[in-house]
């Protein structure tokens, strides 16, 4: 589902990004990890084209990421069709990013209505179809500020799905709440990946990565050090850099 080859991002003179390749199959859940600045969000935000890459190529359900080939040329899409884009492959920020002013209903049902076309009453009901499913239902009316910060983020996560996303990004969806908070938020990312959803999760819960994901991915320094299923990583990682940094886990 999501394919990226020789990624390269640099912001100014420093390397965030060093040649990173990944594949990640469909319906799988690959978790990243790593410590604070090794690029795991950035890689995220090159696969949702929310910056540019440098170098290499990122392909998401087979279609080239920001670009497009017109005959032996490789032109950038426009940003119309990196906007089409976007709409496919779900994010959901450590912040949550709901529009304050709205109510939680209308932040779901914005960008169905504005991007996809759907009629205000089809796009209502699938919102609250979603809310039921993150825990949420009768908070349709509520404005983001009523709501914990658990739930905003359960409410951020319900606005990405109804957009049909093939795939979800996951940013350190839990690293902004307190810790009673972040249980209700894994279950949905369980109950997604249960659900056969494609899914790229940055996290630094050890124990969820180890109990969710098909393939954990370990980065420091804009590299890729190792990946390979939890049980390889958690429990005979390779590298030594991988050791210290689990050794506190």
């Amino acid at each position: 589902m999501i394919e990226a080859v020789g990624v390269r991002k640099s912001f100014g003179t420093q390397l965030v990004l060093d040649n990173v390749s990944l594949t990640v199959p469909t319906s799988t859940v690959t978790c990243v990890i790593g410590p604070s600045g090794s690029g795991k969000s950035t890689l995220l935000r090159c696969v949702n084209r929310l910056e540019r890459i440098d170098a290499g190529r990122i392909t998401v359900d087979g279609e080239l990421v920001g670009y497009e080939w017109h005959g032996d040329q490789l032109y950038e899409r426009s940003r119309r069709a990196v906007s089409r884009q976007r709409s496919r492959i779900g994010m959901v920020f450590q912040n949550f990013r709901l529009f304050p002013h709205m109510t939680i209903l209308d932040n779901i049902t914005e960008a169905p209505r504005a991007i996809l076309g759907l009629k205000r009453r089809a796009a209502e009901k699938r919102a609250r179809e979603l809310l039921d499913q993150v825990g949420l239902a009768g908070k349709e009316k509520a404005s983001p500020h009523q709501l914990s910060g658990g739930e905003q983020q359960r409410a951020a996560i319900a606005r990405a799905l109804a957009m049909e996303p093939r795939a979800m990004l996951f940013d350190e969806p839990t690293s902004a709440l307190d810790p009673e908070l972040t249980g209700d938020v894994l279950q949905v990312i369980r109950s997604l990946a249960g659900g056969g959803m494609t899914m790229v999760v940055v996290t630094h819960e050890m124990q969820f990565a180890r109990g969710i994901a098909d393939q954990v991915v370990f980065m420091d320094n804009g590299v890729i050090v190792e990946a390979g299923p939890p049980e390889t990583v958690f429990d005979a990682p390779r590298h030594d850099r991988t050791i210290r940094f689990l050794a506190p886990h």
